[in-house]
Order: C-alpha cells, then sequence, then structure tokens
C-alpha cells in the first residue's frame, strides 16, 4: 500500500544519479543540430555528453564504492581525485588497476577535458601554424562527440561493475518510499 508523502514515517531512497545521466547522453543523440527550435546550441551537445558521461562514470564509482568498502562515505568526504577512488575501489576488491592504458586510461583522459570544460580559461594567444587555433567547444567536439563519451562512459561502468561482481546495477537507478511508521 502507497503512503501519502505526507504521512510521518520512515522512508527509504535508492538513487543512483549516474544512470540519468546515461539516460542524457543517449537522450542526445535524438537531436537533429540543424533544428532552429532545439533549445541547446549545436555546439554544446559534445560537452553536455562529456559532462554527462563523466557524471555516470562518478555515480557509478561512488555506488560501487559503498557496496566495496564499508567506510566509503568517510573517505568520500571532500574532493578525492578519481583515481585515487578507482584506486581504493580495485584495491578492496583484490584487484590490479591499470590506468596508463585501456578504457581507465580514456577515462581519466576524458575527466581531464571535464575540468577544462569545469574551469574555462581566457585563451588569447598567437601563433604560427597552417590553420586556425581551435576553440575548447571544437577541440572537444573533434576528440569527443557524443558518440564517443557514451561509448567511454558505457565501457567503464560495464568494467566496474563486472570487476566488482555489480553488474545488477547498471539499471537500477531509483526506488524507494513509505517503510514504516516511525521508530520510537
Amino acid at each position: 500500500m502507497s503512503k501519502s508523502a505526507q504521512e510521518e514515517g520512515e522512508y527509504e531512497l535508492f538513487h543512483n544519479p549516474g544512470y540519468d545521466f546515461r539516460r542524457l547522453i543517449r537522450w542526445m543523440k535524438g537531436i537533429d543540430p540543424y533544428n532552429e527550435k532545439n533549445p541547446i546550441a549545436p555546439y554544446f551537445i559534445p560537452i553536455l555528453a562529456l559532462l554527462g558521461a563523466c557524471f555516470a562514470i562518478e555515480g557509478y564509482i561512488n555506488a560501487v564504492g559503498r557496496h566495496v568498502d564499508s567506510n566509503w562515505t568517510n573517505f568520500e568526504k571532500g574532493p578525492i581525485a578519481l583515481k585515487k577512488r578507482l584506486q581504493r575501489i580495485y584495491s578492496k576488491l583484490k584487484k590490479k588497476l591499470d590506468c596508463g592504458q585501456g578504457i581507465w586510461q580514456e577515462v581519466l583522459s576524458l575527466f581531464k577535458a571535464r575540468v577544462e570544460i569545469a574551469h574555462p580559461k581566457l585563451v588569447h594567444k598567437t601563433e604560427r601554424r597552417a590553420n586556425e587555433i581551435s576553440t575548447l567547444f571544437e577541440r572537444v567536439a573533434q576528440d569527443y562527440p557524443r558518440s564517443e563519451s557514451e561509448r567511454i562512459c558505457e565501457q567503464a561502468i560495464d568494467v566496474l561493475l563486472a570487476d566488482s561482481g555489480l553488474q545488477d546495477l547498471k539499471d537500477q537507478w531509483l526506488w524507494g518510499g513509505y517503510v514504516g511508521p516511525p521508530r520510537r
């Protein structure tokens, strides 16, 4: 029986926002960049896909971290570098983590691009070259088109969940509700 959100009691929530960011990336696949009625400027699509991929990966890292490390909540206080979080998870799993190649190297590069987006800097430079200097938006579109951000995101999440034996978390994203009267 469903209880009203207005009724005092014990409520439970399980929500992995990482899943929602995966959905955002897939949603952007259907956007026609040449349709003038789009609410998103075409050059923002790769940027939003990259950010969505990073947020999704981080959401799943935190979900797995909470499952494999009973002290994850204390560890996660404050900004912790992505590589350190991965190292902690893999040490708890007693598995080798290689960030020098493969998907984790790609993830770290993706997150490096995220830092450039999240902390934009004014660029004013002159260079002798054969073509124009690319803007941040052009570099992201070239290196991380929407489909590439999605590929890295999905592959990283698949590897993380397989390595931790938590594949059932991939499509679990939201549940909860009233669980009973207040505890006294």
